[in-house]
């Protein structure tokens, strides 16, 4: 199973919106990557922060049908909260995704499927290789853990997606330990242990200024080097298409 953020998720806002992710560059640029794509899938939607950020620069106009799949139900109820009926929230686990068109909101017929799935920091996305000097290469990471956990994975996304369809994995900065103030008096801290050649341990605390520690979230991850992580994606079914301009993105093709 993916990595949980259940002991995290009653703070889990107040973390990402202190400085952890620019939700606006995100969001701005997976509107213009997606303008004929309608359909949405989005990896590890968590509290729905980045669909809001979607509807919310779609304006007035045509806004996309994005539904947002995560296995915390926490979370979940986060983000339909947040987002009401804008969007679809559907508590799922990437190793076994029901492609039921009426749980997913996936259609029938020739329009089955998604037009795009996309990652932020759920589930898969990239970072720059802490190995190479010249930062030129990049990491895919991982939260789940096995081989064959990311590759069913990514097979199940493959089938949610339609012929044609395409997948985003968000590029994000290097990882590290570092701590930062939250509102109401707390502070964010997280470690990062390597455990092997391609394994990391993070942990997550939240504590008070006092020191006492209100949460604590524990989540291994696996990493791929950048010719390994191209391989994976071509055997579950995708073909590295290009990066967006602005570096936030890397796009492959459903073949």
């Amino acid at each position: 199973m993916v990595n949980s953020y259940t002991e995290l998720s009653g703070h889990y806002d107040q973390i990402m919106t202190s400085g952890y992710y620019d939700y606006d560059d995100y969001a701005r640029t997976l509107l213009e990557l997606l303008q004929d794509r309608p359909r949405l899938l989005e990896l590890g939607t968590g509290t729905g922060l980045v669909v809001e950020k979607i509807l919310e620069l779609a304006g007035d106009g045509p806004a996309p049908d994005i539904t947002g799949i995560d296995h915390t139900e926490s979370m979940l109820a986060q983000a339909r909260a947040r987002v009401g009926g804008r969007a679809r929230f559907v508590q799922q686990d990437i190793l076994h995704m029901d492609q039921d068109s009426e749980a997913m909101g996936t259609g029938t017929g020739t329009t089955s499927g998604f037009d795009a799935a996309f990652a932020v920091g759920g589930v898969w996305y990239h970072t720059p290789d802490p190995d190479d000097s010249d930062r030129d290469s990049v990491l895919l990471c991982s939260h789940l853990v096995e081989d064959e956990d990311n590759i069913r994975g990514l097979r199940n996304v493959h089938a949610a997606l339609r012929p044609g369809g395409i997948l985003l994995l968000a590029r994000q900065a290097a990882h590290h330990d570092y701590a930062r103030d939250l509102p109401g008096g707390l502070v964010y801290s997280q470690t990062i242990r390597r455990l092997g050649e391609n394994h990391y341990l993070k942990d997550y605390y939240v504590r008070r200024q006092d020191g006492h520690l209100e949460a604590h979230q524990r989540c291994e991850y696996r990493t791929y080097q950048q010719d390994r992580a191209l391989d994976l994606l071509e055997e579950c079914g995708f073909r590295a298409a290009y990066v967006s301009d602005n570096g936030l993105f890397h796009l492959y093709s459903r073949r």
